[in-house]
């Protein structure tokens, strides 16, 4: 079923949950036995954060990774429930945990002081707060530090044995930029159990891997792998493309030509799509974009349009031109866009906000 798009829907994402549920098997088989947890943060990526937390979910995937209070808190108000674990970890400083504990979301927390307000919230919703704790092993994004971790530890289990916390999982961040830090984040991650086990913690999940280490790494993936970016079909780049790792690109972005023009002896279209959208403003003679068959340049993006060169074909008014897609056809991969602007295909689809309409194809929801 494809889900209605406004009547004029001049900039338009088209999100294939079919192809996300492809991805998101083949992930599994390749991670297994550890499970996936997807992660949805920044909006699912710009994908949708309700259409697609409710198609992982249908695919049976156990474990969401939110980022932030309200979008889990948003997960559990759409109706998905305390069988689907929920983790949370990027919280304010006067974050009232309480909601959470309530919404049953598991925490991730790398500070003494976060575990005395999580205690706090916890007598007063009357139940215990699931924890994961958070150890650096070298990436400096949170995290408690190998010298203070004994001590977060200890006051975590002394917390669990008054019943206000779970001490459920130990997790950390990699920076999955070369094998030998990997290796060395991995050794340190293994002490840090180790340790915590000696003074007593029994972890029942442990979690350090996302998208690339998991893939490639089986000795980072422990019980469960935070997958983002490779369910999206969107791969690392440095001619990394996602169909060399068997994922298929699950948005597609298209713009309508609302005008035609000339200017020192070339024809341009004006595009529906301008930096007010979330496209990048680099992208202006760094990119091109298939309309008509046809590769055409991206020359200048302005706030509400975007300009292309469309001296070499035949454009009217109304046509559709693809920004990024799928690939076929002879059109742009997210990659080949993030690769021209050296950066991260997931940035770019992030970046897409409200003003750009979201179609959803979902063949399944017809079965």
């Amino acid at each position: 079923m494809t889900s209605p798009a406004p009547v004029r829907a001049t900039v338009l994402a088209t999100v294939d949950l079919d192809a996300y549920r492809r991805n998101l098997a083949l992930i599994r088989d390749r991670i297994a036995p550890a499970e996936l947890m997807v992660m949805v943060k920044a909006n699912a990526y710009g994908h949708g954060l309700l259409p697609v937390a409710r198609a992982a979910v249908g695919a049976g995937i156990r474990f969401i990774g939110v980022l932030d209070a309200e979008s889990g808190l948003a997960l559990r108000e759409d109706g998905i429930g305390s069988d689907v674990r929920m983790f949370a970890w990027l919280f304010g400083p006067q974050e009232d945990y309480r909601r959470l504990i309530d919404a049953d979301i598991d925490l991730g927390i790398s500070h003494l002081h976060q575990l005395e307000r999580i205690a706090t919230a916890a007598v007063g919703a009357g139940r215990p707060a699931r924890l994961h704790l958070k150890i650096d092993t070298g990436l400096h994004r949170n995290g408690a530090s190998i010298d203070e971790w004994p001590v977060f530890v200890e006051r975590a289990l002394e917390l669990q044995a008054t019943g206000l916390v779970e001490v459920f999982a130990a997790w950390t961040h990699i920076a999955e930029a070369s094998d030998a830090e990997d290796t060395l984040a991995i050794e340190r991650f293994d002490r840090a159990l180790a340790l915590a086990q000696t003074l007593g913690a029994r972890f029942s999940l442990r979690h350090l891997a996302a998208s690339a280490a998991g893939f490639s790494r089986p000795d980072a993936r422990f019980d469960v792998v935070r997958v983002g970016a490779f369910t999206y079909g969107i791969a690392p780049g440095s001619g990394i493309g996602p169909m060399s790792l068997g994922l298929e690109p699950v948005l597609s972005l298209t713009a309508e030509v609302t005008a035609l023009t000339t200017a020192n002896g070339k024809s341009l279209a004006r595009l529906a799509v301008g930096y007010a959208d979330g496209l990048p403003s680099a992208a202006g003679g760094r990119c091109t974009v298939l309309v008509a068959g046809v590769q055409c340049v991206l020359v200048s993006v302005f706030a509400g349009y975007s300009l292309i060169d469309i001296t070499a074909v035949r454009v009217a008014v109304g046509d559709s031109a693809e920004l990024f897609g799928a690939g076929r056809g002879g059109g742009n991969t997210l990659q080949s866009w993030a690769d021209a602007l050296k950066t991260i295909g997931e940035e770019l689809v992030a970046h897409l906000n409200v003003r750009v309409s979201r179609r959803y194809l979902d063949e399944l929801s017809t079965q």
